[in-house]
Parts: C-alpha cells; sequence; structure tokens
C-alpha cells in the first residue's frame, strides 16, 4: 500500500459518520478504522499526513501515534455539548500532548478546518526535471546538497554522508538557500529551517535527507510597527464614513484566511454592533462567539480589528463594534480583479517540472498578481523564480515579465478553481514588467475603481480643451478664440500618449458620452509628479465626487510609479475655497523632511520690453562645476530638503540631465541653464532658467526662471537682480518665447515690479513624499464627505478654482 501526504485516517466506531467524513473530505485519500486495533494496523503500513479520531480511543492511541507515525497531524472531533469530554481531552493536553479538537458535525466548516491544518502540506511533492543543486548556510557551515524533491511548502534535500550533519537540527536556520540549475538561480528563498533529518538507506543512495520548510521572503515582511486606531469615537466615525461611502466589509478567521465579503453594512452605535448584509457567499459560514478579524479597505488604508460574531441570520452577519483597528498603508487599492471585461492571463514553463501552464489571473497590480493551481499535483514554493513570464493583455497583445513566488494560500471563490481537485491562490511579485503592461494594468485599475473615468488620451484634444473652455478656466500662454485649440497643446497631447514612458497620465470622466472631469499628472522633476489641470464641468452637483474621485486616481497613479519619490500640487491664493481646503489638508500633512509648503509669484514680462542696462561691473556668466557645487552648498543651508530633493537641485542633476534624457526618447524636451553674477567675495546671485515643451504645463511655469540671492537685502541686491532678470529675459527671446516670466519671492516682487512685470497673483505649492499620499486622499475624502453631507451653508465650489 502506498500512502502520500493526501492521505488521512479516519478513527470513527460508527460506520455512517465514517461514510459521511469520506464525502466531506472528497479529495483526500481516506483510510478507515473503527477501533484502536485497526489504526495500529495501518499505521504499522504508512504513516498518514493526518488522523482524524473519534475521543474515546484518542488517549490510547497516542501511544501508537508516538511509536509509528510521530509527524502525523493529531486532530480529535470533539462534540460541542459534550462536558465530560471536554474535560478528559483538557487532561490530555494538560499532560504535554498536541492535537487539534474539530467539531465533529460533518460539515464544509469542517472541511476547512481540515485545510488550515493541513496548509503546508497541501500539495504532493513534486521530483524537479533534471538536477537542481541548493546552497546554503548553517551556523557559519556552507553546504551543497541535491534537491530531491519539492512542494509548495518545502524542499527535500540530499547530502552526502561526510557532512557535519549536527549542524543541521530541526529549527536550524538555513541562511541564503537558494537553487540552481547549472549556475541559473531557479528558487531563492526568503527564510527556511530544517523541518526533520534522517539518514538515508543504500538503496536509496547513501547520506543523508533533510526536510526544508519554507516561508515568505523576509525583505518583503513588515519590518515598522504597524499604526493602530483606539479611540472609540475615531473608529466609530470612521464605520459610519466607510457605510455612508458604500464600501464593501469583510470578515476573516482570526488566524487570517479570508472567507466571505460583505456588500452592504449598518452600524448601530447605541448598541455597539455592526450589521453587514448581502454576503458574497451562501451557506452558513460563521457562528455566534466566533472570533473573527473585520476587514475594510477605505482611503487606501486596509482597517483591520478583531472582533466577535453577535448573530447570524440568512446573508446577514451582526459583529461587535472592534475596540481597535490596524491600519496597513499597503497598495491594497492598487490591487483589482481581472474581469471578463479585462482578462488578463499569464503562461510559464514551469522551472521545477518543465509543465508549460497557462493560468487566467485573480487580481493584479503593478508590483505582482495571483492565479490559481491546483495543489493535487502542482507546486509553487515561496521564493521560485519565473524568469519568462507571458503577460497576456486585454487588448490580445503579450509582454515578457520576471516574477518570484510571494506565498500561496486558499482559493476561497469556488467559481474561480477552473475544475481543480485541490485548488490553492498563488501571490506572486513582479521583478520587472514592460512599460506597454504596466499601462495596461493601471488603465485597468481606473476602470475598476471608476467605470466613468478612462485614459485621456483616448479623447481627442479639442474635446478636452472645450471643457476647459466652459469652465472658463484661462491659460494666458493660451487664449480662447473660435478655431481649433493651439497646436502645441495638441502636439503635447499627441506626444505624451497614454503614459507608457512614465513622463504623464491624463484622466478624464465621462458618463454617457459626456466629458464631465479632467485631470492629468506630469514628471515635473526625474522623482517628482505633479497634478495639474483639474476641472469638472460647471453646474455639476459636488454629491457626485469627481473632484475627489479624479484626485484620488491620479495620486494612486502616481504612488505606482516606483521611482516617483514626491507628489506635488499647486493653487493660488486668490482662489478662497481652494486655498482654505487644500492649505488645511496641506497644514494637517506638515512633517519635516517628507513635506515642504512653498511659495511664489508668477510675474510675466513681454520679451520685447524695454529694460534698463544692467550695471557694467555686474557681468552675467554661466555657472561652472564649482560654481554649482557653491550653490548646492548655499541652498542646503537656506532651503527645505523636500524642495531640494523634490526639485532636482542636488548634485548631478542641476541641469535636470535625467529628466531631460527621458523627455528627449519620447520627442520633448526639458532642462534647466544657470547663470550668476559674481563679485568681489564670491557669488551674489544665481538664476535658474527652466526650459520645456510647450504644452506640458498649461500655465507654463515650468518656461520661467527664478532668482536665488546671496544675500537678499544687500546694497547690491536690487542690482544683481536687474542683471539677472535682463540675462532671463534674453534667454526666453532666445527660445522663441514671446513673455518671460519669474517665479519670484516676496524679496523679488519690488525689483520686478520696478522693471514693468505684471503680478499674476501668488501661488502655493505643495510637495510631499509617497508615504503621505494616503493621509492626503484620506483628508481629502474627508472634506468631500462633509460638503456632500451639508450642501446647505458652504461655500460654494468654483470649478475654475480647481483647474488652477
Amino acid at each position: 500500500m502506498t500512502v502520500t501526504t493526501r492521505a488521512v485516517l479516519v478513527v470513527h466506531p460508527d460506520a455512517e459518520r465514517r461514510t459521511q467524513l469520506r464525502s466531506v473530505l472528497a479529495g483526500y485519500e481516506i483510510f478507515e478504522a473503527s477501533n484502536r486495533e485497526e489504526a495500529v494496523e495501518f499505521l504499522k503500513k504508512g504513516a498518514p499526513v493526518l488522523v482524524l479520531t473519534h475521543p474515546d480511543p484518542f488517549p490510547r492511541l497516542l501511544k501508537d501515534l508516538e511509536r509509528h507515525a510521530p509527524r502525523a497531524i493529531r486532530a480529535v472531533l470533539c462534540p460541542r455539548d459534550n462536558v465530560r469530554t471536554h474535560h478528559s481531552l483538557v487532561d490530555v493536553a494538560a499532560a504535554g500532548h498536541m492535537f487539534f479538537t474539530l467539531d465533529d458535525e460533518p460539515s464544509p466548516a469542517l472541511r476547512r478546518a481540515v485545510l488550515d491544518i493541513l496548509e503546508l502540506r497541501e500539495s504532493e511533492r513534486r521530483v524537479p526535471q533534471g538536477t537542481l543543486e541548493a546552497r546554503f548556510v548553517a551556523d557559519g557551515t556552507p553546504f551543497r546538497a541535491e534537491l530531491l524533491d519539492v512542494g509548495t511548502g518545502g524542499l527535500g534535500l540530499r547530502l552526502e554522508p561526510s557532512v557535519r550533519i549536527e549542524r543541521l537540527t530541526p529549527g536550524t536556520e538555513l541562511e541564503g538557500l537558494q537553487v540552481f540549475r547549472s549556475n541559473a538561480l531557479v528558487l531563492r528563498a526568503g527564510h527556511a529551517t530544517v523541518r526533520m533529518v534522517r539518514p538515508l538507506r543504500a538503496q536509496e543512495g547513501g547520506g543523508f535527507q533533510l526536510g526544508v520548510s519554507l516561508e515568505k521572503p523576509m525583505e518583503h515582511t513588515r519590518t515598522t510597527p504597524t499604526p493602530l486606531l483606539q479611540d472609540a469615537v475615531r473608529i466609530r466615525g470612521l464605520l459610519r464614513r466607510a457605510v455612508r461611502a458604500g464600501v464593501g466589509f469583510g470578515l476573516r478567521t482570526h488566524e487570517g484566511n479570508r472567507l466571505v465579503d460583505f456588500a452592504s453594512a449598518e452600524v448601530h452605535p447605541e448598541a455597539s454592533r455592526l450589521v453587514l448584509r448581502e454576503q458574497t457567499r451562501p451557506g452558513g459560514l460563521f457562528h455566534p462567539g466566533d472570533v473573527v478579524q473585520l476587514c475594510l479597505d477605505f482611503g487606501g488604508v486596509c482597517h483591520v480589528g478583531t472582533t466577535a460574531v453577535l448573530s447570524v441570520e440568512e446573508h446577514q452577519v451582526e459583529v461587535a463594534l472592534p475596540r481597535s483597528l490596524s491600519l496597513h498603508h499597503r497598495r491594497n487599492s492598487l490591487r483589482f480583479r481581472s474581469t471578463a471585461e479585462r482578462p488578463f492571463a499569464v503562461s510559464f514553463d514551469s522551472p521545477l517540472t518543465g509543465e508549460s501552464l497557462y493560468r487566467p489571473l485573480l487580481d493584479l497590480h503593478t508590483g505582482g498578481f495571483a492565479f490559481p493551481f491546483d495543489a493535487g499535483h502542482e507546486v509553487f514554493p515561496a521564493g521560485l523564480v519565473l524568469d519568462e513570464v507571458t503577460l497576456h493583455l486585454p487588448d490580445g497583445t503579450r509582454s515578457r515579465c520576471r516574477a518570484q513566488v510571494q506565498d500561496t494560500g486558499q482559493l476561497t471563490v469556488a467559481d474561480e478553481n477552473g475544475g481543480m481537485n485541490r485548488p490553492r491562490r498563488c501571490g506572486v511579485r513582479i521583478l520587472e514588467l514592460a512599460p506597454e503592461a504596466r499601462t495596461a494594468i493601471l488603465d485597468a485599475f481606473i476602470q475598476a475603481r471608476c467605470p466613468d473615468a478612462r485614459d485621456g488620451s483616448e479623447l481627442a484634444f479639442p474635446d478636452i480643451w472645450d471643457l476647459f473652455r466652459a469652465a472658463e478656466v484661462r491659460f494666458p500662454d493660451y487664449p480662447y478664440h473660435d478655431g481649433p485649440p493651439q497646436e502645441a497643446l495638441m502636439a503635447s497631447h499627441r506626444a505624451l500618449g497614454n503614459g507608457t514612458h512614465g513622463l504623464s497620465k491624463a484622466i478624464v470622466y465621462q458618463r454617457e458620452g459626456r466629458l464631465y472631469g479632467h485631470i492629468s499628472g506630469l514628471r515635473i522633476y526625474s522623482k517628482t509628479w505633479l497634478s495639474q489641470h483639474l476641472v469638472v464641468r460647471p453646474g455639476y452637483h459636488r454629491h457626485e465626487s469627481i473632484s475627489q474621485e479624479l484626485v484620488a486616481l491620479a495620486a494612486d497613479y502616481a504612488e505606482s510609479l516606483e521611482d516617483v519619490e514626491y507628489l506635488r500640487a499647486l493653487w493660488r491664493c486668490r482662489n478662497r475655497w481652494t486655498s482654505r481646503i487644500y492649505g488645511a489638508i496641506a497644514s494637517r500633512l506638515e512633517r519635516p523632511g517628507l513635506s515642504c509648503l512653498h511659495a511664489f509669484t508668477p510675474c510675466r514680462l513681454p520679451v520685447d520690453a524695454a529694460l534698463p542696462p544692467p550695471r557694467e561691473d555686474l557681468r552675467v556668466r554661466p555657472a561652472e562645476t564649482s560654481d554649482l557645487r557653491w550653490l548646492e552648498q548655499h541652498l542646503r543651508e537656506t532651503e527645505d530638503v523636500v524642495r531640494l530633493r523634490s526639485s532636482d537641485l542636488v548634485e548631478g542633476e542641476m541641469s535636470l540631465g535625467t529628466l531631460g534624457g527621458r523627455y528627449t526618447d519620447a520627442g520633448l524636451r526639458r532642462s534647466r541653464t544657470i547663470a550668476m553674477v559674481e563679485g568681489r567675495e564670491g557669488p551674489q546671485g544665481f538664476v535658474l532658467m527652466e526650459d520645456s515643451s510647450p504644452g506640458l504645463f498649461w500655465a507654463e511655469w515650468y518656461n520661467a526662471f527664478s532668482l536665488v540671492m546671496v544675500e537678499k537685502d544687500a546694497q547690491e541686491a536690487d542690482a544683481v537682480r536687474r542683471a539677472l532678470v535682463t540675462h532671463a529675459v534674453a534667454d526666453s527671446a532666445r527660445r522663441g518665447r514671446t513673455t518671460a516670466e519669474c517665479l519670484a519671492t516676496d524679496a523679488d516682487l519690488p525689483s520686478l515690479e520696478g522693471l514693468g512685470f505684471h503680478n499674476l497673483g501668488k501661488v502655493m505649492e505643495f510637495t510631499a513624499h509617497r508615504r503621505l499620499v494616503r493621509d492626503w486622499n484620506a483628508y481629502l475624502l474627508a472634506v468631500f464627505e462633509r460638503l456632500a453631507a451639508n450642501p446647505r451653508g458652504t461655500v460654494k465650489l468654483d470649478d475654475k478654482d480647481i483647474a488652477a
């Protein structure tokens, strides 16, 4: 008789109950015994993976299990209402024996409990194709071993007889475990420990067999404490907001396996209860008294709290309000399900067995994806490297990527198993992803989050321009007229396209064929993403929350770009609503070293305006390498470090070389030149002149210059300013600009106005590190919720304010 890792020994005196258990555990290899004697006969022939026994024979059966099957998992079927049985089992546990107790009712809940117990022994052991070698370090000693077999939860290794086996006792951590095929990496284990070691007989090749348990790669586990919300008032307020926003809730078992989602909920704060309705899976999955985890994704943050089930009705569960919620600032909001309308799939050859596999994806985001597999005959251990993965995109195209298995878990949605006997879920981290595939994933995410949102490049630019015309948003360089938009705007719209290059992204809100909203993002510096051109069609009700939806989508998109470190927003101070709301949010997000609030005033002057000649002794010359080093040091001493890093005012990026190269590849331009005035005792002032293709930022503030005065109030400061301004105006004329624009500080304004510059009004610039994006979205969502809940008596939202 052959006994596999699917073998379960059922010991029960009732034949009918054994038959029922066999039915419940369909898919397992079930062996039956009516008493201890029959069970021992089976154990002498082979050890099962699980022994499921009636409580009566269990105490005496323990000795036989220790002798014949010491590694078999032991579980006792225990009636809930049998107090005497419970007491006797407590005595057995108190004697130091390890076992599980399960409800003896043969139900789907029993099957799920068995699946939980056998989680790490779910797959068959597979013999790899060809010869694979494992390399690792234990107790400071390097080892090499042959890979004998592999399962989803571990490996079987063969060691030579000469190895120092005393260093490999069970529980020993194996550092840097990697598996190679002819020096090609096949598996990189994050955390591996010795599970068992035994000598191999001569007919088995001799040496030692090492059983190794694998866990999720450690470099991707949480290393910082999880934020915790414990204020009862804030928790109840958060739950009410989530219910009002229509957020779905989920319940998990306390061990962490997701069981069911609920489409709607209702909070009863007086009774400290939450009623969850419209469960997505039928069946009685919970019982009063169960300890569960309440989960909800809200504002881009995953909230998890432990609570208890109070009552259960058909399609409805009532739970207590949790006393605390842990906040997980992960990219859960960017993960979405692959659908029939936008199907994604992957195909690859197994690095272990060579089998060709094709799998539809369960869910995905730009950092990873998940697919189903049959644990009955397929193995995907954590750390398995998938070098050649083909990603099948919704439009029928294909893209290559590299990936690595992160973890596996239960597949809880019945209709996604594709007829598999042992369906499970494999979570994969993407190591390399082509830009086209990334764009396709993000566009699908946008559609999943907001069905009325879509990529702006799919629209003709005149339609977008008409939306801004309707909102009466004006840009000095691009006045409205009866004809089509200016060619510069249309050319930049075509060049930027759908954002595959990672330089921009436009998102529009369209319902029933009519355009209602627009927002775009622009990589304005090498690691900084600017949110811009936000507008909503006039007259549209605020409760639609188009503005908030677009802002959140744009922020999520920017956060998905791994090389974006900072996000930036701009607003005019004269726009009272925008200044009040965004200013309040910016002040709440003030974090030294992570955020920066800066003010400047755009001032314009025609390039053909007559300017007084600068003093002859104040010569302006291009800044050299040594001058740039001096400027960097001066800025570090006088400016906010966040503004310096986010504006590429750091060593090696002063001329925007990295950013300019990316724009050049897209057929566009972006650069910065720096000139200076030098006095007898060193630099007196610098002018930073930025250049970009027209139409990237319609206000053209990144086709402007700014001044850095060494001593702003020095006696010659105004003369130095005039010399630098004259040089910058001439530079604007050389670049074909009709106007020169200065982003002035308050100290610059008197001198500029004296030269005839027109003051366009102060602008606020808020820059935040990507860590604060979730908080920004949460605060913005709260603002729009309050406005929607109190439509009367609030300041009218001016669509022109938003766009500016």
